[in-house]
């Protein structure tokens, strides 16, 4: 069981990590501090060291903080006679003890940990609200030290911009200045190509330009892996989910996808074989065309038959939904006073001064769950019993059960029909 970051076996990428931070800060200081104007110079060293300092800070913080489970660092701990309140990791413990029954049983480490506790192949323990292992610090990311990690690549992240930014103005000005150098006579013009060839009494100015420009694209590959590994950690912050939550949640997305994509599919094939047997050649030719990987998938959308039916359907179920909550908040709202009608299928019998209007009256107000004359009438749709217990709340909710029903039963309709087609088809 690893318990720390440092422990061996050591990763090759830990030991490149922990190499190549020095060797940036040595190549600034040896390379591109000597050859910097003295007043930009000496606050610019400041910074690299300063950014570098507190990326090796948040490093080490990182590798030595054990993630481990809290209930398995207990069990561990009487295991070996230890007293169990004298433990470092606060952060999963207060993670912990707030729901201590919320627990799963990790086969492995023959222990109940917490929900959120996932085992570690490459540590082989349970880490508490397990991150990610990260092969670059060899090490897990749990609760216990994952705002380290996050300052950690923050750090080095500024490290490798800063770095950057002055290495590539310090390129630059020398191959412009190399570039002019046959044309001007005084040194003096060239401030930049004379401190470069000036460097420890070398006169190597090329030789430090060619290593500069080396650790610019360094750099740069540096910057576009940090930042967008921080950009993902802010957003997963933003969310309140972990790298692992993450991932599975985007698998179930994918498969969903997947599977909603071959259902479409079917229904293409489907449609195909209709239209063709039809004789309908424009909507078989939209239909393939629509159906072409990546091109006709993007190009030919908007007209896709498929698309367009599906679309319809869903705005009218959209619809009818609305209508349906229209209904019920209604109901909710109470009995209806003199003169105002309640809402229903029949044509209203009040004019809009609340008198009634005879030439209605043959089609009579029907108000949906409420009593007229002292009696309960029910509206006719609604098929329900007329007992005294009943409530308008109750009819809506009949309404809307029976509007799902027969959704359920055209959409069994709609799949019976295609697999007698396909059958059909077959034969």
């Amino acid at each position: 069981m690893r318990r720390n970051g440092f422990e061996k076996p050591l990763n090759p990428m830990q030991v490149g990590t922990w190499a190549l931070l020095p060797l940036l800060l040595l190549q600034f200081l040896f390379f591109a501090s000597p050859i910097l104007p003295v007043a930009a110079s000496i606050p610019c060293t400041i910074v690299i060291f300063a950014c570098g300092f507190s990326a090796a800070y948040y490093a080490y913080w990182v590798c030595i903080t054990d993630p481990i489970d809290w209930r398995l660092q207990r069990h561990l701990k009487e295991q070996e006679g230890a007293n169990c309140d004298h433990d470092n990791n606060k952060a999963n413990r207060a993670s912990c003890v707030k729901d201590d029954n919320d627990t799963k049983f990790c086969w492995v480490c023959s222990i109940d940990v917490h929900q959120l506790s996932m085992h570690c192949k490459f540590c082989n323990k349970c880490v508490g609200t397990f991150d990610h292992h990260c092969h670059w610090l060899n090490t897990c990311v749990g609760k216990a030290n994952y705002d380290y990690f996050v300052r950690a690549v923050g750090s080095t992240l500024s490290l490798v911009v800063v770095h950057g930014s002055i290495l590539a103005g310090l390129t630059i000005s020398f191959f412009v200045q190399y570039s002019i150098a046959p044309n001007k006579i005084e040194a003096s013009d060239l401030p930049m190509l004379d401190r470069s060839n000036q460097w420890f009494n070398a006169n190597a100015g090329i030789f430090v330009a060619i290593v500069n420009l080396a650790f610019v694209v360094v750099d740069f590959v540096c910057v576009v892996l940090l930042a967008q590994l921080f950009v993902f950690h802010m957003k997963l912050r933003k969310e309140g989910l972990t790298t692992y939550a993450y991932i599975v949640r985007d698998g179930q997305r994918k498969r969903v996808a997947a599977q909603k994509k071959m259902e479409f599919e079917r229904r293409r094939i489907t449609a195909l074989q209709q239209a063709e047997r039809e004789g309908e050649i424009i909507r078989k030719w939209m239909l393939t065309a629509a159906g072409c990987p990546y091109v006709g998938e993007n190009l030919c959308r908007p007209c896709d038959p498929l698309r367009v039916e599906s679309n319809i359907k869903k705005e009218e179920n959209v619809e009818n939904r609305d209508v349906s909550n229209a209904d019920a908040t209604d109901i909710e709202g109470g009995g209806v006073d003199v003169g105002e009608c309640a809402m229903t299928t029949n044509q209203c019998t009040h004019d809009d001064d609340g008198i009634v209007n005879p030439a209605n009256q043959s089609r009579p107000t029907v108000p949906i769950g409420e009593s007229f004359d002292n009696e309960r009438v029910v509206s006719a749709p609604l098929d329900s019993q007329d007992d005294e217990t009943s409530t308008p709340l109750q009819h809506a909710m009949e309404a809307r059960k029976q509007l799902h029903l027969s959704d359920e039963i055209n959409a069994k309709e709609e799949k019976v029909e295609m697999i007698s087609l396909t059958t059909a088809n077959k034969k």
